[in-house]
């Protein structure tokens, strides 16, 4: 590769061959005229170099600057519309207990509906268990390539989050232990979660995915590693249904036989934000498929027309 700027500096400085023929004593003419137009051009560039200080490159860094905070975010209309449009969805469905959070990935703002007190989380949780997991690969505590009934510890991880493998779950759950999950949860901000019983809010799937995000959990690699695992994640005929092609979406359901929760980050580049869906039958009867996915396309599609 050319070195430009050494290419530059040696020419640059480079002294033209002595004249013997010259007197040292004497003054060139050529030089005397000369003198006035390098002492102009030195002054010039002084005043260039003063002025381009101040009102241009003020005016750039002003630019810059708010350039680099004019992310789009919510403007009141939109909130309202999408506030309305959710808590018209929760209470037309009296026999589901829904729990819906939001945070905007532009300026964290996070907005709650309809219920928020903690829920059995069925297999939501599983993103919480890998983020530890990779937390402690990092710390040193464990590797990827360490030996997991029979398998890699990173195979099990993919298979938990994308196929959302239980027998994986349990290899690591057992491997963490409740107490590292606990401490973990609180050390991150999630104040609901219990291991035992497996409960969380929606508020703490939302901010334990708000954090992933934003690189607050893990590093760069680990965060996209556990990513391209959401990414990839199984059952897409919920949340992920009700979104445009071409926009990216990082998830995991959960579910059991009186329940659906899914939660994703969505991502079209410009307005990321994540949305966490909890449904449960109010009566503990089995799950009704079709009011379930009503409600997730109904809420997921009010969050799409005020974000994306």
């Amino acid at each position: 590769m050319q070195s430009h700027g050494l290419n530059n500096y040696y020419r640059s400085s480079r002294l033209p061959p002595k004249d013997s023929s010259k007197k040292s004593g004497k003054i060139s003419i050529k030089w005397l005229l000369g003198f006035p137009l390098l002492v102009l051009l030195i002054m010039l560039g002084y005043h260039y170099t003063r002025l381009s200080n101040l009102p241009f490159n003020l005016g750039k860094a002003k630019f810059s600057k708010v350039e680099a905070v004019s992310k789009p975010t919510l403007t009141a209309a939109q909130t309202s519309l999408m506030s309305s449009q959710i808590n018209d969805v929760i209470s037309s469905y009296q026999d589901m207990e829904v729990g819906v959070a939001i945070v905007d990935l532009n300026n964290h703002k996070s907005y709650h509906y309809g219920i928020g007190q903690a829920f059995i989380a069925a297999s939501i949780s599983k993103v919480l268990t890998a983020s530890l997991f990779l937390h402690e690969v990092e710390l040193g505590q464990q590797t990827l390539n360490e030996d997991i009934d029979g398998s890699s510890a990173q195979y099990e991880l993919q298979q938990l989050i994308e196929i959302s493998d239980d027998t994986a779950w349990i290899n690591l759950n057992n491997l963490l232990t409740n107490d590292a999950l606990s401490n973990y949860a609180q050390e991150i901000g999630l104040i609901n979660y219990d291991p035992s019983q497996n409960t969380l809010t929606v508020d703490d799937i939302s901010l334990l995915l708000a954090k992933l995000y934003k690189g607050e959990l893990l590093n760069s690699a680990d965060t996209q590693l556990l990513m391209n695992y959401m990414h990839d994640a199984n059952y897409d005929n919920y949340i992920v249904a009700s979104v445009p092609k071409g926009v990216k979406v990082y998830h995991k359901i959960g579910f059991l036989d009186d329940r659906v929760h899914d939660a994703a980050i969505i991502d079209n580049g410009k307005h990321p934000y994540v949305l966490v869906i909890f449904t449960k039958m109010d009566n503990d009867g089995d799950y009704d498929d079709a009011e379930g996915h009503q409600i997730f396309a109904s809420i997921t599609s009010a969050t799409v027309q005020a974000f994306l």
